[in-house]
């Protein structure tokens, strides 16, 4: 038997063996994911076991093959400091997500501890010096290093941020290191990044026996930011043609929809005028489960994706030419923007923006006959009716006569999400404008923001934000009004007859509630 395959059983049977015992553990120790009623869903608490299973399995799996074949050792000096590299990287990122699981970091210490792990791979090889996309060649130089700290950074966040449904993570880090593999077998030479590939794809095969839905573990920070690293450091290994020139379209290219996932998040919270750190339901993985995808389907589904992504790599990597690679990318892409499945909402985001800025050059700021600039309506998820809210919310903008409202609707226990914007055309000046922005909150629940801005004027301030208060009130009655409608409509049905009709407190939010 070859080294591969039997890295590639190794992995599979040690991550099998393993995963009961480290599930075993955490549950002891307490690194457990909890269901709260609104983002986790699940009905029990579900150890976090990907990282050290994967891990230490993979580390099994290495020692078997090196013990059987010790001619694997003699290796050139770049591989096994890519090696030592890897290994030392992985240690750190899977202490980083232990620690997040477990305690949960805040995102800059989260960052950090990626941004330590990425680091570590900087000396091993894999410097991004320059890279090559249908024949154009672009130098780096000094900039070698934070490109590939970028890479490394982004490849471990887009299989974190996709680890969203049982087994889902685990899917697409399988086909992931299954299209590595055979890139390295097509491109020749890389049997170290071909050897990785495969101990990953077998302790993930392996561990899709308890991440399979209904999943009895979970991958956990550790586990999903472990694959992104460990893929995105040897999908860069695997692509290099010398030690000074990377082409990336390869890793990009298998990369594909997890990236496509990463660009539209940042996208729908930049443009909507939230931290592109904020968490949402609106990722891909949530949209088709809106959409009625069952939990089986939407793997199949998004395994299908991968699989194209794939395909287009190892055939660009075997014709040698990257139009196959493009093709595969805008096709998996393609794919769910037609389809209206996910995507199509964050491109109508783009295409105002643009069509907004083009707007502002074409046209003079001070127009009578025109005085609103623009009054855009985006409903992102959801079906409720806010449509009626933002009349109120505009209709009080014109009368305390503000330069701009912007609001937000973010419920995403229950997939309601809601943006519009307007704006007046006003001569105010920048060192005499304010801004305010005011967190929606009904009975304890944060369901939005409001923006709003205008010019200072020149009554007392006192009596400005009296009237400024005093006259979002019939929208802050709407709101509610609304908010409530939209708890009665989820409530359990058994829950609702079984509170007496006349009880002040009906729609309290109760405990573990989904909204």
């Amino acid at each position: 038997m070859s080294p591969n395959l039997i890295a590639l059983i190794a992995a599979f049977a040690a991550s099998v063996a393993l995963a009961p015992f480290v599930g075993l553990l955490f549950r002891r120790l307490g690194i457990v994911d909890h269901p709260d009623g609104a983002r986790k869903l699940h009905e029990r608490s579900v150890p976090l076991t990907g990282g050290p299973t994967i891990l230490f399995s993979c580390g099994i799996a290495l020692c078997l093959v090196f013990w059987m074949f010790p001619e694997v050792l003699q290796q050139s000096f770049s591989s096994a400091r890519f090696m030592i590299s890897l290994l030392a990287a992985s240690v750190v990122i899977v202490v980083v997500g232990i620690c997040d699981d477990r305690w949960g970091l805040r995102g800059r210490h989260k960052l950090f501890g990626q941004f330590l792990a990425a680091a570590i791979m900087i000396p091993s090889g894999i410097l991004i010096k320059q890279i090559e996309i249908f024949g154009l060649t672009v130098e780096f130089g000094d900039l070698a290093s934070l490109v590939t700290l970028f890479w490394i950074l982004g490849a471990v966040n887009a299989l974190n941020l996709i680890d969203g449904v049982d087994g889902l993570a685990s899917t697409t880090g399988l086909i992931l290191s299954l299209s590595i593999a055979a890139v390295a077998y097509v491109i020749g030479g890389r049997s170290d990044g071909m050897l990785i590939s495969l101990m990953i794809s077998g302790s993930l095969a392996g561990f899709l026996i308890y991440n399979s839905p209904p999943a009895r573990m979970f991958l956990g920070d550790s586990g999903s930011m472990l694959i992104g690293l460990v893929l995105g450091c040897v999908a860069l290994k695997c692509s290099l043609k010398q030690y000074t020139a990377m082409a990336l379209v390869m890793p990009a290219t298998i990369w594909a929809i997890p990236i496509f996932d990463v660009l539209m998040a940042i996208v729908r919270r930049k443009l909507t005028g939230r931290s592109i750190f904020m968490t949402d339901r609106a990722h891909l993985h949530h949209c088709m489960l809106r959409k009625g995808y069952s939990t089986q389907n939407l793997l199949l589904v998004v395994a299908g994706l991968c699989l194209i992504t794939g395909v287009g790599a190892v055939m660009s990597a075997a014709l040698q030419n990257d139009l196959a690679a493009a093709v595969g990318s805008f096709t998996a892409i393609s794919l769910l923007v037609v389809t209206r499945t996910f995507g199509h909402v964050e491109l109508k985001l783009l295409t105002n923006r643009a069509r907004r800025f083009a707007g502002t050059m074409t046209r003079g700021r001070n127009d009578p006959q025109n005085p609103v600039l623009h009054d855009e309506q985006i409903r992102l998820h959801g079906k409720h009716q806010w449509e009626e809210l933002w009349v109120t919310l505009t209709d009080f903008a014109e009368q305390l006569e503000l330069d701009g409202v912007d609001l937000n609707v973010n419920v995403p226990s229950v997939g309601e999400e809601y943006h519009a914007t307007w704006r007046r055309r006003t001569a105010t000046k920048q060192n005499e404008a304010w801004k305010s922005e005011i967190p929606l909150v009904v009975r304890g629940l944060l369901v939005g923001h409001i923006r709003v801005e205008g010019a200072a004027g020149s009554c007392s301030i006192c009596e400005w934000m009296s009237d400024l208060i005093g006259g979002l009130r019939p929208f802050e009655e709407q709101l509610i009004d609304l908010i409530l409608e939209l708890q009665r409509q989820h409530l359990p049905r058994k829950l609702i007859r079984s509170r007496p009709t006349s009880d002040p407190d009906m729609f309290q939010i109760p405990q573990g509630s989904p909204i």
